[in-house]
């Protein structure tokens, strides 16, 4: 079994943190601080950018350095400091690396956070080479965010590529694919190729035709301008054509390795070796043993630099068996031992990781789970609230409806009460008119009344003096009986006549209609004449008047009165004549 998981993820990781793009446009993001220092840091960040590391001066970086210091500027020397690391990413040890980042973040001021988010990313790349997975994932979740507040369309593309590589190395693919399209729209919307989000594509595929097609795709998209990936995507198609037989074009993707090799890095030593590895195990199937033990030979006889990595176990298994191959017996079971000895090394080493990587596996799913639930809890606040805002706006409209509602009732209440106002004022003004010309006609036939009755009274008064006159002569013996009776008798049938008393009924009914109907309520025993002197007491004739109206003495008409009074049931102290005019 060949384990070479880590010296893969240690290439990958130095090329994500090392390695950037090559770019249509470029924008220095950093924030001002010293001419000379950020005329030059802008010099080695777009070389960095467009990935031309090797045309980097280390004197630039001392430059960097001195500046800095010179001018005793905390901030300026925390770029220094940031810089350095990345000049020296690829050889340096990543403990190294993590040292001088600390430094750097503790000297950064809080309102420089774009200086900031760089560093963390960086320091995320070289937590992640040390396993502190948790540590690398909190790190690079708060960088994401600076990055897109400053519309870092690049950096934000190699955030969500470390992501992918963390979540690789932790075996959460799920996840790792779900990082991949928001680092391959960071990386179109800065104009960057797409080769690396198609190498990591292939390696999360499941089936060989995706993983070819993925990696041809990263060779053709990268070329020399990406020089590590592309040496890594030739190098894995390769190995991918040794496994189906297909020697001669994995001779073909190695002869490309080793020529972006020979021309970008003839000097780094791991790249070589890991392609070196691969072709020797072509040579191996190709049974050119000679030509592949002497490869391998060449790299062991610098074992030295290849302490502690873990593809020195495919070196000795490769080794094994082209001396098996070879008859070389002690050889054989010297490389079987040594791999077996590494092979069990790397196992325990795999191992000790797992641990951290559950570990970091689970918390992250546990931060993931609360951010989830925050988010949701967020949401469920913000439609609360809209709901909140929808209920006092519809209350408002419904306020508003019944106000406008009761407003225009109100108003033509105001209209209809004037006009009802007016119109009583109308109704009482022609009831007041029609009261006084009704009282007004009232008194008239009252006056009427008491004139005809007065008339009535002079008239009997005539006739009893014109008797009393006759029965004067008579005495006197100048008139004979004969004509004094037929002038009392004329005068008599006048007196006792009742016609004037029906005209003055007839008449009074008309001015006080239901009189004798109330009278004859108050008391159904009233005679005719008890009505008659009622009806005369009601128009305010004396009781002289009445008497001479009704040919009776006054002293009759004052004992009639007193019957009356007990008929009608009146108490002493009642008037008469006022009870009888409330009728």
């Amino acid at each position: 079994m060949r384990i070479r998981h880590s010296a893969i993820r240690f290439a990958l990781t130095a090329v994500l943190l090392c390695i950037a793009l090559f770019a249509n446009a470029y924008r220095y993001i950093f924030k001002p601080v010293d001419k000379q220092f950020d005329e030059m840091a802008a010099r080695v960040d777009r070389l960095d950018y467009n990935n031309r590391r090797e045309h980097i001066n280390v004197a630039w970086i001392d430059s960097l350095c001195h500046i800095a210091s010179q001018r005793g500027d905390t901030q300026l020397q925390c770029r220094a400091l940031y810089w350095q690391v990345r000049a020296m990413q690829m050889a340096a040890d990543s403990k190294e690396c993590i040292r001088l980042l600390e430094q750097a973040r503790a000297k950064c001021d809080a309102q420089y956070d774009y200086d900031l988010a760089r560093i963390d990313y960086q320091l995320a790349g070289n937590y992640e080479r040390q396993c502190q997975y948790l540590k690398a994932y909190n790190l690079l979740k708060s960088t994401i965010s600076v990055f897109e507040k400053y519309d870092d369309a690049y950096f934000l593309g190699n955030a969500y590529l470390l992501m992918v590589q963390l979540f690789s190395d932790i075996n959460d693919p799920d996840n790792a694919r779900l990082m991949l399209k928001p680092a391959r729209d960071n990386y179109q919307k800065a104009g960057f190729t797409l080769n690396r989000i198609y190498f990591f594509m292939a390696q999360l595929s499941d089936s060989s035709h995706d993983k070819l097609k993925y990696y041809d795709l990263s060779t053709k998209s990268g070329g020399a301008n990406d020089w590590g990936m592309t040496v890594q995507a030739f190098n894995a198609l390769g190995n991918i054509c040794i496994n189906s037989g297909k020697f001669q074009k994995a001779e073909y993707y190695f002869g490309q390795a080793f020529g972006i090799l020979k021309d970008k890095a003839p000097n780094n030593f791991v790249f070589h070796t890991l392609v070196n590895i691969d072709y020797a195990k072509l040579l191996y199937h190709k049974k050119q043993y000679a030509e592949a033990k002497a490869l391998l030979d060449n790299i062991l006889a610098k074992a030295d630099m290849l302490k502690g990595e873990k593809f020195l176990a495919d070196i000795y298994n490769i080794m094994w068996q082209i001396n098996e191959s070879l008859g070389n017996k002690a050889e054989s079971y010297r490389y079987l031992r040594l791999y077996m000895e590494e092979y069990q090394r790397n196992v325990n080493e795999v191992m000790k990781q797992e641990v951290p990587k559950t570990r970091a596996r689970e918390a992250i799913a546990r931060q993931n789970d609360t951010m989830k639930l925050l988010e949701q809890d967020a949401e469920l606040s913000r439609r609360m609230v809209y709901v909140a805002v929808l209920l006092l706006v519809v209350l408002l409209l419904v306020a508003a409806v019944v106000f406008v509602y009761f407003w225009q009732r109100y108003k033509i209440r105001r209209i209809e009460n004037r006009e009802l106002r007016n119109s009583l004022r109308q109704e009482a003004l022609i009831y007041s008119v029609n009261r006084k010309n009704f009282e007004h006609d009232i008194k008239q036939k009252d006056c009427e009344i008491s004139s005809s009755t007065l008339l009535l009274a002079n008239k009997n008064e005539v006739l009893q003096l014109i008797s009393a006159i006759a029965k004067n002569y008579y005495d006197e013996g100048k008139l004979p009986s004969e004509f004094v009776t037929q002038v009392n008798a004329v005068i008599g049938d006048s007196l006792k006549n009742d016609d004037e008393w029906q005209r003055f009924k007839l008449h009074f009914d008309n001015v006080h209609p239901n009189f004798f109907v109330k009278l004859k309520e108050q008391n159904n025993k009233l005679t005719e004449n008890e009505l008659r002197l009622c009806a005369y007491i009601s128009i305010g004739m004396r009781a002289k008047q009445i008497a001479e109206m009704l040919s009776v003495s006054p002293e009759s008409i004052n004992t009639n009165r007193y019957r009356l009074r007990k008929k009608l049931g009146l108490q002493r102290g009642d008037s008469l004549d006022e009870y009888l005019r409330r009728i």
